[in-house]
């Protein structure tokens, strides 16, 4: 669920007023992290190089950073979904599920929000939940081969193997790349990877046809 390429990709980073700045800055300084603030969406006529806070040595974290972005630029799905990416690695639950369904508002054309917020429901072990929103990313985009495999592992976890393993070769013939760790690092916790691969090479090649030492009499 890290950022991904265009249309998720972030745009270039706009001017940032000072009290907005200052807003986040003095929110982030709390034991318990930022918190959201009213004065996020201040503005005013002095404006900073804004490419200075991405500076890791200025000590912004990736939320403070996405935060103030967001406060220049609230209709851009894509920094919402990355916002809530960023919420999810931190364990900030309710925060990342805000996030994606705002992301999924903006730009209802995108299945991505949809399955990260699949994704969140799973890892909160709500699979009704989850299967929804998976659901309407595959409903948005019949396409969307990461949606018909994270759908799979829901059914999996539920002891639905047959039904998984039907979502997984949906997956795979999709998109073959979902059987690959370096595309999705999740089938390394796959325990039916090699029956889907062995089905998918089947439904791909027809049946195995052997050679008989003889015809038989």
């Amino acid at each position: 669920m890290r950022p991904s390429s265009s249309p998720w990709r972030s745009p270039g980073l706009p001017a940032v007023s000072a009290g907005a700045i200052m807003a986040v800055l003095l929110a982030g300084c709390g034991k318990s992290g930022p918190q959201p603030s009213a004065d996020l969406a201040a503005s005013d006529a002095i404006t900073v190089d804004s490419r200075k806070l991405f500076d890791k040595k200025e000590g912004i974290d990736n939320i403070t950073t996405y935060r103030i972005r967001i406060a220049t630029d609230p209709l851009n799905a894509g920094l919402h979904n990355n916002l809530g990416n960023e919420y999810v690695y931190q364990n900030h639950m309710d925060e990342a599920i805000a996030e994606f369904r705002e992301a999924a508002k903006l730009d209802p054309a995108s299945p991505v929000p949809w399955n990260n917020l699949g994704t969140t429901y799973k890892k909160l072990g709500k699979p009704g939940d989850a299967k929804s929103a998976f659901n309407k990313a595959l409903e948005i985009d019949p396409r969307y081969a990461l949606a018909w495999y994270n759908l799979g592992t829901v059914h999996d976890q539920e002891g639905d193997y047959e039904k998984a393993i039907a979502l997984y070769l949906e997956a795979l013939a999709l998109d073959p790349r979902m059987a690959e760790v370096a595309t999705n690092p999740q089938v390394v916790e796959n325990r039916n990877l090699m029956v889907v691969k062995l089905r998918h090479f089947l439904e791909e090649s027809g049946n195995i046809a052997l050679p008989l030492d003889k015809l038989p009499e």
